[in-house]
């Protein structure tokens, strides 16, 4: 009995349980009162004059995404891959051996009429040379695209491209040149003085304006070169007007080299044949027309005096010596600086007629390794313009290799007397500041095409 009164809690008034005790009653009162056993227990109501202060919850850390360079955004510069080395190797050793051909048959010429210098034409395109290949190695980095691209002007109601202002340009240069030309022997005006540089032949700077634009042409309206209008019209308007801004020169070399790049980039861009070949006939017909029937004296006379046994001692005089020293080469040649016909036999001997004398120097053997050159680089640069991004980059791949190409071998002609002389150079070889550095610009822009060229 006293042991069950000492364990009973106390009830008297006053005094107060520990509170242990006090949890442990609520425990076991708690299923009397209805509350479920293992439930917490009820905490106290806050307080409504205490504000509560809202938890912060930590932000979880976002990683931020490196922004992805988007390569086929058209862009000034492009460094993303790397040019066609082959190419690139075949530039370089046609321009060494071209520069030095080049001095081996002018430095004669360039004694006699530069007061005993003989390194003025060779330092003269040496300088051309170096202005050429800084200009085409920004070329290669720079994204051929960007030609294309379109910006707004007049707020957006005009478009404009960076072809439009070189073909501007280009024409403007050649109209400038029937105020300010020089007139050469023959009374034609193909070249503009610059103070302090010299002489400028602004026709160069249009073979290349015609490849850019119809490159730009083709390739935005692709889609309609089927038609007459649009794929034959409106293109024959622009080639008439870019030559008749050259109407000063009396250029028919550059004539006809414009013209037949014209023509193979119709067809490679996807002209309709049944328009195309029959003006190109009439148009053939009737530049025969105005020279043989019309009496045109300049262009008749390089036709018919092309035989060199003709009048060898006044008219075909140069077909003559050419072709002298080309027969006189033999098969090893006489050997390098050896050539006789150079010492003012040969008109024009670093110009037109380097061939010549390199073949007299190298003989069969070292004609037949520059036209090997010339092929590779054909073949290579056709490759390029198959392989090429787009229809832009392939139709200005075509335009160059074909322009280059054409240019070689119709200087090859003109040396072998099969066509008539008509002043057409020999890339790379021939001497001419202006054409040394566009013909090395031209590579810059196909060594751009083939950065983004998928080449195997």
């Amino acid at each position: 009995m006293q042991q069950a009164r000492q364990s009973a809690p106390s009830k008297r008034p006053g005094v107060r349980r520990p509170a242990a005790a006090r949890s442990q009653a609520h425990t076991a009162a708690a299923p009397a009162r209805g509350i479920p056993q293992g439930s917490p227990a009820p905490t106290r109501a806050p307080n409504p004059a205490k504000p509560v202060k809202p938890v912060k919850q930590a932000k979880p850390k976002v990683k931020r995404r490196k922004k992805v360079k988007d390569p086929n955004r058209i862009k000034l510069l492009s460094f993303h891959s790397r040019v066609d080395v082959p190419m690139l190797l075949l530039v370089m050793v046609l321009l060494v051996f071209g520069i030095t051909m080049m001095f081996s048959a002018g430095h004669a010429l360039s004694y006699r009429d530069n007061k005993g210098d003989s390194f003025y034409y060779v330092t003269r395109q040496l300088t051309a040379a170096g202005l050429g290949l800084v200009g085409m190695f920004f070329l290669t980095f720079f994204d051929y695209r960007f030609l294309r691209y379109e910006f707004r002007v007049l707020g957006g109601k005009r478009r404009i491209t960076a072809t439009h202002l070189v073909v501007a340009a280009s024409m403007l240069l050649n109209l400038l040149t029937i105020p300010f030309g020089i007139a050469a022997e023959g009374g034609q005006k193909r070249w503009l003085p610059i103070p302090g540089f010299g002489q400028f032949q602004p026709s160069d700077m249009l073979k290349i304006a015609v490849i850019v634009y119809f490159a730009y042409y083709i390739h935005k309206h692709s889609d309609k070169m089927r038609k007459f209008y649009d794929g034959i019209w409106i293109p024959g308007l622009m080639l008439v007007l870019m030559i008749l801004s050259m109407i000063s020169q009396t250029h028919l070399s550059c004539m006809v080299i414009i013209c037949l790049v014209f023509v193979a980039m119709l067809f490679v861009g996807g002209s309709n044949l049944k328009y195309l070949l029959p003006i190109c006939v009439l148009v053939a017909l009737a530049a025969v027309f105005a020279v043989m029937v019309l009496d045109v004296g300049y262009f008749k006379e390089r036709i018919l005096f092309m035989d060199p046994l003709s009048e060898p001692g006044d008219r075909s005089y140069q077909n003559y010596q050419s072709a002298l020293a080309i027969g006189s080469g033999g098969l090893w040649g006489k050997g390098f600086g050896n050539s006789s016909q150079k010492y003012y036999y040969l008109p024009e001997a670093p110009n037109d007629f380097v061939y010549a004398v390199l073949v007299e120097e190298f003989g069969l053997v070292g004609g037949l390794v520059v036209i090997l050159l010339f092929l590779i680089f054909v073949f290579r640069g056709f490759y390029i313009a198959r392989k090429s991004e787009d229809k832009f980059g392939c139709l200005l791949a075509t335009g160059i290799t074909f322009q280059i190409g054409l240019q070689a071998f119709l200087n090859l002609g003109v040396n072998l007397c099969c066509i008539p002389n008509t002043g057409i150079s020999m890339p790379f070889f021939s001497y001419g500041g202006t054409a040394l550095m566009f013909q090395l610009w031209e590579m810059g822009l196909l060594l751009s095409v083939s950065k983004r060229a998928k080449l195997s």
